[in-house]
């Protein structure tokens, strides 16, 4: 069922319509989203509001740096130990950044390939040093990885194929009106028809009267921003 929808000129980006969302939502809830509605400030903002944004891919490359495999403690914003369980000799954070230097003895043998290795050989340690932004990236990457991930990545994919029906079916690219909110009205009716007959198939054994009460309590509360717009109009 679709509870609800926007359309918008098309300099309007995909993290705005996002983040237009987390602030209509009220209570506690999961959002599934593709990589271009997501970003770190984004998830901020979400779980501000108790709401677990979860990207089911992301923007961009998204290939393993490891650095999730260093124990960092973000409260107190210090590099506690490296992969191997070896406290750094100095650490420090700033301008957004972790800086930690450790010892050579410790880190000759480090297991991953140079191309793979989060740290840097310098003439007397080894220096790791990662952004906030990457850091999180790199820990959204691994989570993206594991079984309950993937499971709710699976219950997006199930909706994606509503775009491709509202252009095939319901011919949304050609509608015969101009304006956005003819066009945003006209879109609502196509919407409707596809919840209708998801509610017209899930009841068909309930009684006529309730079901043409479902339906028109929902074309109501579907329809409902042309009030707001209008009483703004108004005003």
């Amino acid at each position: 069922m679709i509870t609800r929808y926007d359309l918008q000129k098309n300099n309007y980006s995909d993290q705005k319509f996002a983040q237009d969302t987390i602030k209509r939502l009220d209570r506690k809830t999961t959002l599934l989203v593709d990589g271009a509605y997501y970003s770190e400030d984004i998830s901020k903002k979400a779980e501000n509001k108790n709401i677990k944004i979860v990207p089911t891919t992301l923007v961009g490359r998204s290939q393993k740096s490891n650095y999730e495999k260093f124990e960092i403690d973000e409260k107190r914003h210090i590099v506690k130990k490296c992969p191997s369980g070896h406290k750094p000799v100095y650490s420090a954070f700033k301008k957004g950044s972790y800086r930690a230097h450790f010892n050579k003895k410790h880190c000759n043998n480090w297991s991953l390939t140079e191309r793979l290795s989060p740290v840097v050989k310098q003439k007397k340690s080894y220096l790791f040093k990662v952004s906030e932004t990457k850091l999180h990236r790199s820990q959204l990457i691994t989570k993206m990885g594991t079984s309950e991930h993937q499971e709710l990545a699976r219950k997006r994919a199930g909706i994606e194929g509503i775009p491709s029906i509202l252009r095939r079916r319901y011919k949304i690219d050609r509608l015969p009106v101009r304006g956005l909110i003819h066009v945003k009205f006209y879109l609502g009716f196509k919407i409707s028809a596809i919840n209708c007959k998801s509610l017209i198939k899930g009841l068909m054994n309930r009684p006529i009267p309730e079901l043409s009460i479902l339906l028109c309590n929902h074309l109501f509360s579907l329809f409902s921003f042309q009030r707001t717009y209008r009483a703004k109009f108004a005003a």
